[in-house]
């Protein structure tokens, strides 16, 4: 599960990155390291069965933790405050009860999400693939912007409903964050599927892949000239840069989620890390 390369090859990148004064793609990094590392320290602590635990891991992700800790100190990334962020957006959002009450409830109940999200995922699709072959097509396009091309070969086993699940329980997270009634009322020309899929979604997606705002906004106006609905450039734009700080437990949960499966971590078990960051 642990994947000691992924350290030592961004770690070392970070050294050069660092050493040619590219500060941000160096930032970039080794954020990505942080994130990652999160999410081994909670497979670690709370999924890991006594077989899958090795001293040299743990030892690995200590001494990970260790440089980031000085590279922190050394060049202030700021990783305490960013948790200290993370955690007043959480209580934020825990007293706006008035806003998607149904889905507030479904992050609080575990119990509920153990038994039947991750039931679901893990059961077997016996039944005739030709009853799906219009909703694999329908959702061809979203898997493609949720994971580039080439890395096909790395999510082979994962299926589609499975993604779904994922993507779908961080875009109710993202709901929650913001006045989703209000927001919808922006675009009055198009319904709620459209906005879902073609406004909130690439905010998370984009951010999480390092697009720019601009790219993100381009690619927005491009499915919004299609719909006969258009904004300018620099409204979207700014509206992305806010949701983009609004959004930004749900953009880590993203590409945390993103860089699991392309290791080939079980869906269930990826479901279950993303859950605990979205609701801790």
């Amino acid at each position: 599960m642990i994947d000691k390369n992924f350290y030592l090859e961004n770690l070392s990148a970070f050294d050069i990155l660092i050493e040619d004064e590219d500060r941000k793609q160096a930032e970039t990094l080794i954020f990505r390291v942080f994130s990652i590392l999160q999410r081994d320290k909670i497979w670690l602590r709370d999924m890991a069965t006594e077989e899958e635990i090795f001293e040299e891991e743990v030892e690995l992700l200590e001494e990970v933790e260790e440089e980031l800790q000085e590279l922190d100190q050394k060049y202030n990334f700021g990783f305490e405050a960013f948790y200290r962020r993370v955690q007043l957006e959480l209580k934020k959002i825990q007293s706006k009860s008035d806003l998607n009450v149904d889905v507030a409830e479904n992050f609080a109940e575990d119990d509920d999400f153990e038994d039947e999200d991750l039931d679901f995922m893990e059961e077997e699709n016996d039944e005739d693939p030709d009853l799906y072959e219009e909703e694999e097509e329908d959702d061809l396009e979203d898997d493609d912007d949720f994971y580039d091309e080439n890395e096909d070969d790395a999510l082979s086993h994962i299926s589609d409903e499975e993604l779904d699940q994922i993507t779908d329980y961080i875009l109710e997270s993202a709901k929650t964050r913001f006045d989703y009634s209000e927001f919808l009322e922006e675009f009055p020309q198009v319904d709620e599927l459209f906005v879902e899929e073609n406004v909130l979604f690439p905010i998370i997606a984009g951010k999480a892949h390092e697009e720019t705002d601009y790219e993100i906004a381009a690619k927005m106006n491009a499915a919004f000239l299609i719909s006969g609905f258009q904004m300018s450039i620099e409204d979207l734009q700014e509206m992305i840069e806010k949701k983009g700080h609004e959004l930004g437990l749900e953009i880590l949960a993203f590409g945390i989620a993103a860089d699991s499966l392309q290791q080939g971590a079980n869906p269930a078990e990826v479901l279950q890390q993303i859950s605990q960051l979205l609701k801790s």
